[in-house]
């Protein structure tokens, strides 16, 4: 079943990016609406909602990789998701985990957070994130960023959700590579 949603995933993702559907249909055959944003911006909120189904998360982010820098570019779940578009950090910092997915390629779980200083600072101060799994964003063997999810519980995140949510983020990957390949051409 995942499989098939998968794919039909892939299919309207592929129809956003060329800008052919104003609405996209999910997977449960409920309404979501696209007509605001750019059309990799829709097809990152249409697998978000999606991935939400299958992998709980309190809240989730679309991190670019630009030059050394991780930005956030999207997310769900955030209070104010406008104050933290744009927002960076160094993927060479060992305060967070974000460069070591980048680094080794794959999904990283940490169970608790407290070993990193930047969830207890910064823009995680009061947000009670306790388990994070992050999974790098790849598209046609090109690294470019890291989706990361959070959750309030403790050790929360298993191998199953990081690599389910591997196969969403390659979606959203996906909508990236087309949307960095328009703005080559334009």
């Amino acid at each position: 079943m995942l499989h098939e949603r998968l794919a039909e995933l892939e299919r309207q993702i592929a129809e956003l990016m060329r800008g052919n559907v104003p609405v996209a249909a999910r997977a449960d055959g409920a309404a979501v609406v696209t007509a605001a944003g750019t059309p990799s911006g829709r097809a990152i909120r249409l697998v978000l909602s999606e991935l939400r189904r299958e992998v709980p998360y309190d809240s989730c982010s679309v991190q670019e990789l630009r030059d050394q820098r991780l930005v956030i570019i999207g997310g769900v779940g955030f209070a104010d998701l406008d104050v933290i578009l744009g927002e960076s950090f160094a993927v060479d910092s060992m305060d967070i985990p974000n460069g070591e997915v980048l680094h080794r390629g794959r999904p990283l779980i940490v169970g608790d957070t407290e070993q990193y200083r930047a969830f207890r600072r910064g823009l995680h101060v009061g947000a009670g994130i306790r388990s994070w799994l992050g999974v790098p964003l790849i598209h046609r063997e090109q690294l470019l960023g890291v989706m990361a999810l959070d959750k309030a519980e403790r050790d929360f995140y298993t191998p199953i959700h990081a690599q389910t949510t591997q196969a969403f983020a390659n979606l959203v990957a996906a909508a990236m590579g087309y949307a960095q390949a328009d703005q080559a051409y334009a």
